[in-house]
């Protein structure tokens, strides 16, 4: 019998996974929460905006000024995609509890004004984080040990 239930990605992408931040092989001293591109929050996000570049903002024909620099920039993309930040520890492989996260002396908290923050402070982050959720491979249950 071949069992495909690790391999089904719905579930954990609605409830996000953790995952330690690596950009251009550079370890970062955190991990964020990241819901999958095939989580409903993702989908209603994504769905929406092939909606306003297809029918216009409102439903009008077409699109303005701004509602382009909306869609290039996709900041709410990415913040929909978030749903918690994390101090990390490589060497232990493990979220470090009780740890605050700072930025420029501010204490990033879990929520979206930290989210911002972050995403402002560190743009290479916003690839980093729309990739992770759209790697199904991320949202893979665990195998279940026989």
């Amino acid at each position: 019998m071949a069992d495909l239930s690790c391999f089904t990605t719905k579930d954990r992408a609605e409830e996000g996974v953790i995952v330690p931040v690596k950009i251009d092989g550079v370890k970062f001293p955190v991990a964020l929460k990241v819901y999958g591109s095939d989580s409903d929050v993702v989908r209603e996000y994504e769905n929406s905006k092939i909606r306003k570049i297809r029918f216009g903002k409102d439903g009008k024909d077409g699109l303005d000024e701004d509602d382009i620099v909306e869609i290039l920039e996709d900041e709410e993309g990415v913040l929909c995609r978030i749903g918690g930040i994390y101090a990390y520890d490589w060497r232990k492989k493990k979220v470090v509890e009780g740890e605050d996260t700072i930025i420029d002396g501010v204490v990033l908290k879990n929520d979206r004004k930290s989210y911002e923050f972050l995403i402002d402070k560190m743009p290479a982050i916003k690839d980093w984080i729309v990739r992770t959720s759209n790697e199904r491979s991320n949202f893979f249950a665990e195998r279940k040990k026989n």
